[in-house]
Order: structure tokens, then C-alpha cells, then sequence
């Protein structure tokens, strides 16, 4: 980190609260994505796919996968990974291929034009990166680290909604 988190310490002061220290977190966490989206479908445009279709091809990156795999993994509906599946499709940057596991659920995998769209899509990521964490003194460790943080505190967030969920079905 750079010596500008102290500023903010040094804007709310000492006597700033844990829930006020974290809803800023969240807060922050939210416009981040929104301009990291933003910033994405600039990075996609002239490739005529989405931000969508773009988490969906990098997940099926190294292994195809179904759908509902995919979902999972992104964290979004089933039916919004099949919009983008087929969006992707119909551009041929990926196949449906038979799934040896289940009859009804094909793997979806990369074409070869779905591959070296992906390999453009990852320098003009590793250009995004560079930009957005210049000058903040992070290291990979430290990257690492905030990510990990923020996926323990997801993994929380999704057992408190499932811990809400069943209360409200008994």
C-alpha cells in the first residue's frame, strides 16, 4: 500500500467506527466494480462482445465447462451465463462439446477464434492491471492477500444468506 491509505484514516479520524470503516469498504468495493465494468465493455467494444461473455470465456479459458459450472463460478444466474453462451456462440468464439458426465449439459469450450480472442482480451487485462494498481506499492503477495480477504469475507456473505434463507422457509 501507498501512503495515501492514511489519508483516509486521517479523514475520518481516529475515532472512526468498524461498521463506518466497513461500509465504506463496501461502498468502495461497489464503485470499483462499477468502474471496473466500465471499463471493460471500453476494453471489449471493438471486439463486439460483453464484459458477460468475456468473465464467461475466461473461466472456459483452460477447461470447458457447463453452464451451470460457469455460473457458479461467476457467481451469476444460470439463464445470464446462457445469454452469454449464446451471444458467443453464434460470434463461433465457442462450441458446445458432448459432456461424458451428462447427457443434457454439454461442455462449452473455446474455439480457436474464442482462443485468440482470449489472448487479446488478456494483454489488454494485464494493461488494465498495470493502470489500476500504478503507484500503489502493492506486490504480488499483497495482491494476493486483499484477494483472499475479499473472497473469505464473500464466503461469509453467502452463508449469512443461506443461514437467512432456511429461517425463512422453516
Amino acid at each position: 500500500m501507498n501512503d495515501n491509505s492514511s489519508d483516509l484514516k486521517t479523514a475520518w479520524g481516529p475515532d472512526v467506527d468498524f461498521d463506518t470503516a466497513f461500509q465504506f469498504l463496501v461502498s468502495e468495493v461497489f464503485r470499483f466494480r462499477g468502474t471496473l465494468l466500465s471499463a471493460g465493455e471500453q476494453a471489449t467494444r471493438d471486439l463486439n462482445i460483453t464484459v458477460g461473455c468475456w468473465q464467461a470465456m475466461a473461466v472456459i479459458r483452460d477447461e470447458a465447462m457447463t453452464v451451470a459450472t460457469i455460473s457458479r463460478r461467476l457467481g451469476l444466474t444460470r439463464q445470464s451465463i446462457q445469454l452469454s453462451v449464446n451471444r458467443l456462440r453464434d460470434q463461433k468464439l465457442v462450441k458446445s462439446i458432448p459432456n461424458p458426465n451428462h447427457r443434457r449439459a454439454p461442455l462449452i469450450q473455446l474455439t480457436t477464434s474464442g482462443i485468440k480472442t482470449m489472448n487479446i482480451l488478456r494483454k489488454r487485462q494485464s494493461q488494465m492491471a498495470a493502470r489500476f494498481t500504478q503507484d500503489l506499492g502493492h506486490s504480488i503477495e499483497s495482491l494476493l492477500t486483499l484477494a483472499e480477504d475479499l473472497s473469505k469475507m464473500r464466503e461469509k456473505a453467502l452463508e449469512f444468506k443461506e443461514n437467512n434463507t432456511t429461517r425463512k422457509k422453516r
